[in-house]
């Protein structure tokens, strides 16, 4: 093994490693990049503007307040609006600093892949949260505004749409170990519980999405979920870009998950290929499908 002198640190307390400061205690932000943001003067210009919002977002992860602060600045950023720093965007940029700048900042466990792992998530009337937790202390917390057409869910779709949304964006920590999700929207235990078909269709492809997960859904009141319930009021407005194909959900290798002994499987296999409809189904969607019905083979019109 080699070591390179430059790079090695030795003795030291805690390592700074891409905008992060990496302690025995846990996570907290790089004081340089705060000091960054502290030292920035008002901007003219949408894309020095945009920038600030992008660093801003960045360190929200250590203040999961700072989206409701910095709305006015937001603001100006639409397309048909000049940039005017007028009072309300002047008063947003000073509060920002004074949260990321605040001494001593907030710092989020390190996540332990030995510890069970608990995932709250609730949902307000414009955005929803995801909070990991570990010994009840915070591992990382996300937030995000619905869409507009988002909004129009009914209830438990955005509940739904919240478990989706944190396992998705902790996928990394949660994937292939067993979770507790936590939600104070009772009506969704029972819909987990119901078959698949007795979902409407929206829900029934949120499902699917988490049919790669070992959930264990619980409901608690909203107070017992204090972080949740308030981030949810104070989400960020950026949308998460992971989302936006959420509900293209398909079913992979779904044979390993059925309760059926080797030889029924077996025998499942062999009645299979030797189905004449499945061998023409199946090479017209290997091949593609006729542009017109009528060209359709009548054996697989059902499908």
């Amino acid at each position: 093994m080699t070591l390179n002198d430059d790079k090695l640190e030795v003795g030291v307390s805690g390592v700074t490693y891409f905008g992060l400061v990496i302690t025995s205690s846990g996570l907290r932000a790089d004081p340089h990049k705060v000091q960054a943001i502290s030292d920035m003067p008002p901007s003219s210009i949408k894309a020095e503007v945009q920038t600030i919002l992008c660093m801003v977002n960045y360190l929200s992860k250590f203040a999961p307040n700072v989206a409701e602060i910095i709305s006015p600045m937001r603001a100006i950023l639409n397309k048909d609006v000049e940039i005017a720093w007028d009072k309300p965007q002047i008063t947003s940029f000073k509060k920002v600093k004074e949260v990321l700048t605040r001494s001593p900042g907030p710092i989020l466990s390190s996540y332990d892949p030995t510890k069970d792992l608990t995932l709250q998530v609730d949902v307000s009337k414009y955005g929803l949260v995801a909070v990991l937790l570990q010994d009840d202390k915070s591992v990382a917390y996300a937030s995000k505004s619905l869409t507009t057409s988002e909004i129009n869910y009914a209830q438990i779709e955005k509940e739904m749409y919240a478990i989706v949304f944190g396992c998705t964006r902790f996928h990394q920590y949660i994937y292939g170990r067993s979770i507790r999700v936590e939600t104070d929207h009772k009506p969704l235990i029972t819909i987990m519980k119901k078959s698949l078909l007795d979902a409407p269709a929206r829900l029934q492809r949120m499902i699917l999405r988490l049919q790669r997960y070992e959930l264990d859904v619980v409901h608690l009141p909203g107070k017992c979920i204090p972080v949740a319930d308030t981030l949810s009021r104070k989400f960020l407005s950026d949308t998460y870009p992971g989302l936006s194909d959420s509900f293209k959900a398909q079913v992979h290798m779904f044979f390993s998950s059925l309760p059926i002994t080797d030889r029924k499987l077996e025998e499942i296999e062999k009645a299979t290929l030797s189905d004449s409809q499945f061998d023409i189904l199946k090479s017209v969607i290997l091949e593609g499908w006729p542009q017109s019905r009528s060209e359709c083979p009548t054996q697989i019109l059902e499908f």
